[in-house]
């Protein structure tokens, strides 16, 4: 992280009606303590979608099906801090929709990442600004 950005994936979950997002209170820098979207590296040779759907089980344990997911854009992301003293955080984030069942969300548990789960209205002006932009992007997609 100290010579350049990183490339993440980011899913963003949504009920049935597109008015809700499932967002993750991180537990870590950056943004620890703030209610985000779920998402993390992408690995040498892993194909993006491919990256979301691990991500997604591997933080949320739901299982996400390729074919559902929407994609809603690369965002570059910048913040102060990261999990590492004196080094601040870059990413370029490739970010994806998922509408969620409700016998996905039975399997909802969370890593170590985030401790607690969240619903919020995709027009929650208290949302990160990161997180307006996902959402806005994404609904223009998924309606």
């Amino acid at each position: 992280m100290d010579v350049g950005p990183l490339p993440t994936v980011d899913v963003l979950f949504f009920n049935s009606a597109l008015t809700k997002t499932l967002l993750f209170k991180r537990a870590h820098k950056p943004l620890a303590g703030v209610y985000f979207s779920m998402g993390g590296h992408i690995r040498k040779n892993e194909k993006l979608l491919d990256a979301a759907i691990r991500q997604a089980f591997t933080e949320t344990g739901i299982r996400i099906k390729k074919a559902d997911l929407v994609f809603g854009g690369v965002q570059e992301e910048i913040h102060k801090d990261s999990i590492f003293p004196g080094v601040s955080y870059h990413s370029v984030d490739v970010f994806y929709g998922y509408v969620l069942t409700g016998a996905q969300l039975k399997n909802l548990h969370l890593d170590g990442q985030h401790s607690n789960a969240k619903w919020f209205s995709v027009s929650d002006r208290t949302l990160h600004p990161f997180i307006k932009t996902k959402l806005t992007s994404l609904l223009a997609a998924m309606r």
